[in-house]
């Protein structure tokens, strides 16, 4: 039977980057459907409202896999397209799903959390009233002193350790673990929520990533990937 042609339908400025990246490096047909924040308003920077003609969640990234059926949530499309797509295996990881699982994990969750709250409070610093922003900085300084900085830092310290000398998590190519990783990476450097500097080798594969023909034809197809407050 023939592969299925998917659709990605795609916000600015959002997680679906990685999944834009990761169809680019799969070198497949897809159908690609441009979405773009909502420019003014109370929701203003939120997901337009026709993305929930897709999906009832109204988010992105959203793909569509062609047999009537739509995959939310980036781990689970990266994982969808890997295996039916890669037949050669060069997104696999070199077969250890479990540590790809961990690292994926680690991405969305032990980092995820922190790197939110740290987002969210500068969010906030910036579209509260002047007079009580110095409030919002006093406690957001303190949250980062006692929680986020120091979750951030020592997960980071892990994903350095476990990228090793390697050029990516999957060893010579990326896996799902990389594409994953790559949205709070990207979060973390464009809001300097932390210094990656102090992460010579993790740092080293952000810029590799970056550097990739897919990636680069990911940002020119996409309509945009500003992610600073």
């Amino acid at each position: 039977m023939e592969t299925l042609k998917p659709t990605l339908y795609h916000l600015s400025d959002s997680q679906s980057q990685r999944i834009l990246w990761l169809l680019e490096e799969l070198e497949i047909p897809y159908d690609l459907v441009l979405h773009k924040r909502v420019e003014s308003g109370p929701r203003k920077r939120r997901a337009p409202e026709e993305l929930k003609q897709t999906h009832f969640l109204g988010k992105s990234p959203q793909l569509a896999t062609g047999d009537g059926r739509v995959i939310v949530e980036s781990l689970v499309i990266a994982r969808y397209l890997i295996e039916t797509y890669d037949k050669e295996g060069r997104f696999k990881g070199e077969g250890d799903w479990i540590r790809d699982d961990e690292l994926c994990n680690i991405a969305a969750t032990s980092i995820g959390i922190p790197m939110v709250t740290e987002i969210l409070f500068k969010a906030m610093a910036t579209m509260s009233p002047f007079f009580v922003r110095p409030l919002v900085s006093l406690i957001h300084s303190g949250i980062h002193k006692g929680y986020t900085g120091a979750e951030l830092e020592l997960n980071l310290r892990y994903l350095q350790e476990q990228l090793g000398s390697s050029d990516y998590f999957g060893g010579t190519s990326p896996s799902r673990a990389d594409f994953i990783i790559s949205w709070p990476a990207d979060n973390c450097v464009q809001n300097n929520i932390i210094d990656f500097s102090k992460f010579p080798s993790l740092a080293k594969w952000h810029q590799r990533c970056q550097n990739r023909a897919a990636w680069k034809r990911a940002l020119e197809k996409g309509n945009g990937y500003d992610l600073r407050l």
